[in-house]
């Protein structure tokens, strides 16, 4: 009957605004501590507790902590979306300013297409902490977990600026040394082990656990182990550079702005050949090395560019436009002789998307119609280093990187593996970005690569960062950005030696990847004295209420089990036959009772 049926449960009562908002505050704060820990900012101690807040918020082991569920689902996708998308806001900010200026766009739609890529590459964040939820539910450790998903996930999660959370530690020398080990990642390791620790530890604190001793070993030992490899490795480049021959190399920025370019496009020429014959003068490089993109015309006439320069008599590596075969464009970088005639010439290979070819614009041509001011080159096909032939009659080999592509580390390991270069050149221009973060974000993701190879990195571009690097990482002299400069160093010529890193590649992140696997979709099995990951205390200084174990005895107790009420029909036979009871015969209960 209808008056049988239970009552429905009261709908529980809506949190206070304050509670629910909680965790997106915790969450605010997390991504603030990541970016301003980033290159860029540069606050490099934050990257060591950037994370923690966050891990606080999505660790299921946590429970209602904090007045606030751990929940799943599309609450959970929400949260850890916000999470990387803030994150990348910060981080990346100047992207809004680049596509505004180079495309031309109004500020409504410059903010559109900023918020598609912070928002996808927000995603990396919704799927590390996904991975971190899954493992944890599996009873992992918080720290092994959080280091090998964070490896896993930022080795393969695609970006359209190769960059990695260790490139925080760019200004701490002896803090990168462990990069030609196995990459940046090895940095954000170094970043991350110390996260997973300091939460862990404050996790414990926070439910009355005990300390996570192997956690605190962990970090301590990786952290011990990096100053100490960094400080050998600081010491024994130091010799190495000392004993290496070397060359002059004079580095010039003319600071030609973006659309002074277009409106007198041999303005630069002009410029940077009046710096360079006062360097000449003064200085008396070896090498001389002009911006991407200098020579403002296609230099399909190798011959042509004598005219150019009807003075210099040094060297010159500078970056030009031309065609290949089938009337392809290409991005390149020309290298001369003294007597000015250009010996040798770098297509780029790793193009720019959107801004130096549309995707799929070959198959939809319309597209460069909406983006006038994108490019239609074609990647080069080799990555054979340039000669560098001097005056004196020394030979040396360079490896000429243009524009973005000294930030991909996996291609800067194919041409030095193919090419053993004796330096790194990399020319570009960054007056796209105009005065923002960019710039220098883009030298500090540079940096790595002269650790990864041993080997000096000179970067030239049109309106700055140029800089020195040493095979130590260290900037040994930038200029800034928007004013003319010249840089003249003594750069030596390093080569023969190979790091694990150009031996195994980014091993850390295949590492993290089949350890978050393995962990993610397999429960871990307990070991003797190990808790489950579910019995997480309460708060210190609440009770716990009794469990409805010590409320009241259980089901098994409380009524007899089916098999104890009743006989089985195989019972039933058996008593049918042997013990033929009476009617009035009682029956267990009745005589219990």
């Amino acid at each position: 009957m209808a008056s049988d049926r239970p009552a429905p449960a009261p709908t529980p009562p809506k949190p206070p605004l304050a509670l629910r908002l909680r965790p997106w505050l915790i969450l605010s704060i997390s991504a603030v501590l990541m970016f301003l820990g980033f290159a860029g900012f540069g606050v490099w101690p934050l990257a060591f507790v950037g994370l923690v807040p966050a891990l606080y918020v999505f660790d299921p082991v946590m429970k209602e902590h904090g007045g606030f569920a751990r929940p799943t689902g599309r609450p959970f996708f929400w949260r850890a979306w916000y999470f990387g998308y803030a994150s990348y806001v910060g981080g990346f900010y100047w992207v809004e300013y680049t596509i505004r200026t180079f495309g031309g766009f109004p500020l409504a739609v410059s903010s559109f297409f900023a918020s598609a890529f912070w928002g996808f590459q927000g995603l990396e964040f919704a799927l590390l902490v996904w991975l971190f939820r899954k493992a944890r539910d599996n009873g992992w450790p918080a720290t092994l977990v959080v280091v090998s998903a964070y490896l896993g996930v930022e080795g393969f999660f695609p970006m359209l600026f190769e960059h990695y959370y260790g490139n925080a530690f760019f200004d701490v020398p002896v803090l990168t040394q462990i990069a030609d080990l196995g990459g940046p990642e090895m940095c954000t390791a170094l970043a991350i082990v110390v996260n997973g620790a300091i939460y862990e530890t404050l996790a414990a604190r926070l439910t009355g656990k005990p300390l996570p001793r192997p956690a605190i070993a962990a970090a301590a030992g990786y952290v011990l182990f990096a100053l100490g490899y960094g400080g050998y490795r600081l010491s024994s480049e130091t010799a190495r550079e000392a004993s290496a021959e070397t060359i002059r190399i004079a580095s010039v920025q003319a600071n030609l702005g973006l659309f002074e370019r277009f409106d007198d496009p041999f303005e630069g020429v002009r410029r940077q050949r009046t710096m360079s014959d006062e360097v000449e003068a003064t200085e008396h490089p070896d090498l001389l090395v002009w911006p991407e993109s200098s020579v403002p015309v296609w230099l399909d006439n190798p011959r042509a560019f004598a005219r150019f320069v009807p003075t210099l008599e040094t060297p010159l590596l500078f970056g030009a436009i031309r065609h290949g075969e089938h009337g392809r464009e290409h991005n390149t970088a020309f290298v001369t002789n003294a007597d000015r005639e250009i010996v040798d010439h770098y297509d780029k290979t790793y193009l720019l998307a959107f801004g130096e070819y549309i995707p799929f614009g070959d198959q939809f041509p319309v597209v460069y119609e909406i983006s006038p001011m994108s490019g239609q080159f074609s990647p080069g096909d080799d990555v054979e280093p340039l000669p560098l032939e001097l005056r004196d009659g020394r030979t040396y080999r360079a490896s000429a990187l243009i524009c973005y592509e000294d930030i991909v580390s996996s291609f800067v390991r194919r041409a030095v593996n193919e090419g053993d270069p004796h330096v790194l050149l990399n020319i570009s221009v960054d007056s796209w970005f105009g005065d923002t973060h960019e710039p220098w974000v883009h030298l500090a993701l540079a940096q790595f690569r002269a650790i990864e190879h041993r080997r000096w990195l000179v970067r030239t571009t049109i309106t700055g960062v140029s800089a020195f690097v040493d095979s130590t990482g260290r900037v040994r002299q930038h200029t800034g950005v928007f004013a003319p400069a010249t840089l003249v160093g003594d750069v030596p010529m390093l080569s023969g030696t190979t790091t694990l890193y150009e031996l195994a590649g980014p091993w850390p992140g295949w590492l993290g990847a089949i350890a978050i696997a393995l962990m993610a979709w397999r429960r871990r099995e307990l070991v003797p004295g190990d808790k489950p990951p579910d019995a997480a205390s309460k708060p210190s200084g609440v009770v716990d209420k009794p469990s409805s174990d010590d409320e009241k005895p259980s089901a098994r107790d409380d009524k007899p089990s089916a098999r104890d009420d009743k006989p089985s029909t195989r019972d039933d036979k058996h008593a049918a036959r042997d013990d033929k009871p009476s009617a009035r015969q009682p029956n267990v209960d009745e005589e219990t009772a």
